[in-house]
């Protein structure tokens, strides 16, 4: 949708990057708009900006009029909210309702397992594409980031055990756990999520606890098994130990709390956040293997980057230093830096440059970007 600036809201998603007197975006596509982003535009003399057919929070947006819309790039693929019963848009209602049930625990109220049931359920029944998993970090803004987030972990979560060949039993139980394993963090006595500063010494011992938090508010809610509840109190421990709130090892860390803590990170680090700008799927997937090494489930690590990564030769690719290129050829051994070849056909072998990562891919319905 091309629209002028006023007809702007918070929570428009841009669908494409926004230019103005340089190279390099003023407003990246994918953000979604908050004030602050708006008023930056009018001070740029932005006349109009591309944005996707739905707000954040799932609802249709319906601006007074409409302008023309110009041809679409080679980069620019088809919006995953055209369809309103996409697995995109059932993402966006079920964070909706995950906000609400949070700001009932917050009131000291329990949770609600039939509820959190009709949450997960028309996420599990559809199954997304690899393109819908790596952009599911872009439909989240910070202020919000720990309702999109625990959403996302528990669609991760059940995916990855899928994958691994879980029974539809379990999937489902380890999708409930990713989903209520920060629940924990509705009872802390201070606002950890819009907090710009680093927390505290007390703050940070306090956040160490939700996992218990969430295990304790989980031990009255029938529906769940103790598997799902070792998930839950597990999730931030680490195979070295280096973890919280029990520093347990890898021989003691249940295979639930292991997939969980994958979704977890994964999410975490792409995610806008507070104090972080998102970043992109591809150069994420680099950090886990390699700063998370030791401490992650190196096979369920692996099997979550062939269950969410997009890459093969024949896509354009955009990397962080904007160009443009084609992939040729993937090695299996550097799966996220493949040799490339430019619109100038020079080649690129991605591996001997660490400097530079993809932030964008596409071809069709395979696409992601920072």
């Amino acid at each position: 949708m091309h629209v002028k600036l006023e007809e702007l809201v918070p929570g428009c998603i841009l669908r494409r990057d926004v230019y103005k007197l340089s190279n390099q975006p003023l407003v990246r596509k994918k953000t979604v708009l908050q004030q602050e982003h708006i008023d930056i535009l009018h001070v740029f003399l932005v006349y109009s900006v591309h944005v996707e057919p739905k707000l954040v929070d799932g609802s249709a947006y319906k601006p007074k009029s409409l302008l023309k819309e110009e041809k679409e790039n080679k980069i620019e693929r088809t919006s995953l909210l055209e369809d309103n019963d996409s697995f995109t848009n059932r993402y966006l209602r079920a964070v909706q309702k995950y906000k609400k049930e949070f700001s009932k625990w917050q009131g000291r109220l329990k949770i609600e397992p039939y509820t959190m049931r009709e949450i997960f359920l028309p996420l599990y029944e559809k199954n997304p594409t690899k393109r819908e998993l790596m952009e599911l970090h872009h439909f989240s803004d910070k202020k919000n980031y720990i309702y999109y987030h625990a959403v996302a972990v528990s669609i991760y979560s059940a995916m990855l055990a899928k994958k691994l060949g879980y029974s539809n039993a379990d999937v489902i139980q380890t999708g409930l756990a990713g989903l209520l394993a920060d629940a924990g963090m509705a009872r802390l006595s201070f606002d950890s999520f819009n907090k710009k500063g680093s927390l505290n010494k007390d703050e940070y011992e306090e956040m160490k606890k939700h996992p218990v938090v969430s295990y304790r508010m989980l031990e009255e809610v029938p529906g769940f098994n103790k598997k799902a509840m070792l998930g839950v109190l597990q999730h931030h421990e680490r195979q070295d130990g280096s973890g919280y709130p029990l520093g347990v090892v890898s021989g003691k860390l249940h295979p639930f709390a292991r997939i969980i803590t994958i979704a977890d990170v994964f999410h975490a680090m792409t995610a806008e956040r507070v104090y972080r700008e998102k970043q992109s799927p591809y150069r994420v997937i680099e950090l886990l293997q390699i700063e998370e090494y030791g401490k992650l489930d190196k096979k369920m690590v692996n099997e979550f980057i062939d269950m969410v990564l997009d890459l093969y030769p024949g896509q354009q690719v955009r990397l962080n230093n904007g160009v443009t290129a084609e992939v040729m050829e993937i090695e299996s051994s550097n799966l996220t830096r493949p040799v490339l070849q430019t619109e100038g056909n020079e080649e690129i072998i991605l591996k001997n440059h660490p400097q530079l990562y993809i932030t964008e891919v596409s071809n069709g319905e395979t696409a992601a970007s920072v």
